[in-house]
């Protein structure tokens, strides 16, 4: 998986991926689910350019997730549904990942309770300095992911708020744990708790 700056052009969608989880379940192609969100306004976005736009992150996301994993998304309660969206995102995304591992993570894992500005903005220092990719985004892009980092934080309910980036550590059910570990998703039950399963 190749560093993207995509995330700049997405929200959480969560409420739009829990809508798209039955065409999901159904097999219903990329291609035939765009058509559907756009006649029935599925996503409520009045541009048909967009909503064919979150279809396919939608899908792209739903992608990473076992059968299981799918099911728990749409039945849990949201708490837990937020936390296996967010894998999701993670997931299917290469650099959100990294920003995780090496920036939430380790803050939890050094024991501080906020998410400094300082370091995330050493995160993408590094990422610049070691990847072409990443070093060709423009300043506005780099801008804009960490405030779509922070944002999804928010949303899944893992940091406060944007001024303080308090940082709230997940509670995850030991099921839904037993169950991330035994689909190969440890890393990411890791990355979210600070604490190594291995």
């Amino acid at each position: 998986m190749e560093y993207s700056a995509g995330m700049v052009s997405c929200l959480f969608w969560f409420n739009e991926t829990l809508n798209t989880i039955p065409y999901y379940l159904d097999k219903t192609s990329v291609s035939d689910m765009r058509k559907i969100a756009v006649e029935q306004n599925l996503y409520q976005v009045r541009a048909q350019d967009r909503c064919r736009r979150i279809t396919g992150v939608v899908y792209k996301r739903l992608d990473t997730l076992t059968p299981e994993l799918i099911a728990e998304l749409r039945d849990s309660d949201i708490n837990t549904a937020h936390i296996i969206h967010l894998i999701s995102i993670m997931k299917s995304d290469l650099l959100f990942f990294e920003f995780m591992n090496l920036c939430f993570k380790k803050t939890i894992q050094l024991g501080k309770k906020n998410l400094e500005d300082a370091d995330i903005k050493n995160f993408f220092d590094e990422k610049i300095a070691q990847s072409e990719e990443v070093a060709q985004f423009s300043e506005s892009a780099i801008y804009k992911l960490k405030q779509t980092y922070v944002k999804f934080l928010i949303e899944a309910g893992l940091v406060e708020n944007a001024q303080t980036k308090k940082i709230l550590i997940p509670y995850i059910d030991y099921r839904l744990q037993d169950t991330l570990k035994q689909s190969g998703y440890g890393t990411y039950l890791s990355t979210l708790t600070g604490i190594d399963y291995e």
